[in-house]
C-alpha cells in the first residue's frame, strides 16, 4: 500500500501523462537507477495493474515482478510500460542548460521507434559507432561486455544504459505521448462495493 507523501504523488500520476512525465523525468535526471526503478514502481501501483498489463503487452505478474521495485527491469519492458502510460522515452543532454550533443540526437531518434527491437538495434549502432575500447574503460566493464550487452540481439537492463547514458553525458527524460491511443477507461482502483439487495 502507498503510504505518506507516496500516496499523495500516485493520486497525482493515476492516469494523468502530464504529471507521469514530469515525475519520471525528475527520477531519471541524474541517471540512478535506484531512483528510476522506485518510480517506475510508484507509477505502476498508482494504476489498475491488471489494466496496465494488458496495455503494455505484458502479463500482469510479470508487470509485478519487473516493476515491483527489486529487479533491474529489461529497457524493452520500462519502454513498453511508457506506452501504456500514453508517455515516450527521448534522450537529453543531461544538463538542461547544455546545447543537444550529436550523440543526444541520434539517441533520442532510436528512442522515438515504436517497436523496442528497432529501439535497441539502434542504441547498439550508436554504440558501435563509439570507441568501444575507451567506452568499456569509462563504464568499467570489458570490451566484450560492452559488445554483448549493447549488440543489438540482447535487450538489455535499464541500469545498464542508465550507465551508458552516464558515460555519454546524456539523460533519459519523458514527455506526453503527442499521439495518446484511445483506450477503454481503466476501473478504480480497490474493490467493487457490494451492493444489498432488499428480499421481498
Amino acid at each position: 500500500m502507498l503510504a505518506g507523501n507516496e500516496e499523495d504523488i500516485a493520486n497525482l500520476v493515476r492516469d494523468n501523462p502530464a504529471a507521469i512525465a514530469i515525475y519520471l523525468s525528475d527520477n531519471f535526471e541524474e541517471n540512478e537507477i535506484l531512483k528510476a526503478k522506485t518510480a517506475l514502481s510508484l507509477v505502476t501501483r498508482a494504476h489498475n495493474v491488471q489494466i496496465l498489463a494488458r496495455d503494455a503487452g505484458l502479463r500482469r505478474d510479470t508487470l509485478y515482478r519487473t516493476f515491483g521495485g527489486r529487479i533491474d527491469p529489461q529497457l524493452s519492458r520500462v519502454l513498453r510500460l511508457l506506452e501504456a502510460l500514453n508517455v515516450k522515452a527521448r534522450v537529453t543532454p543531461a544538463s538542461r542548460i547544455a546545447s543537444p550533443s550529436a550523440i543526444a540526437t541520434r539517441l533520442s531518434q532510436a528512442f522515438a521507434f515504436d517497436d523496442p527491437t528497432d529501439t535497441i538495434r539502434e542504441l547498439s549502432t550508436v554504440v558501435k559507432s563509439q570507441n568501444v575500447t575507451s567506452l568499456a574503460r569509462e563504464l568499467g566493464i570489458m570490451r566484450t561486455t560492452v559488445y554483448k550487452t549493447f549488440g543489438g540481439t540482447v535487450d538489455p537492463q535499464l541500469s545498464r544504459v542508465l550507465s551508458l547514458f552516464e558515460t555519454f553525458r546524456v539523460r533519459l527524460e519523458v514527455v506526453p505521448s503527442t499521439e495518446p491511443k484511445a483506450r477503454p477507461p481503466r476501473p478504480k482502483l480497490g474493490r467493487p462495493r457490494k451492493t444489498l439487495v432488499e428480499r421481498p
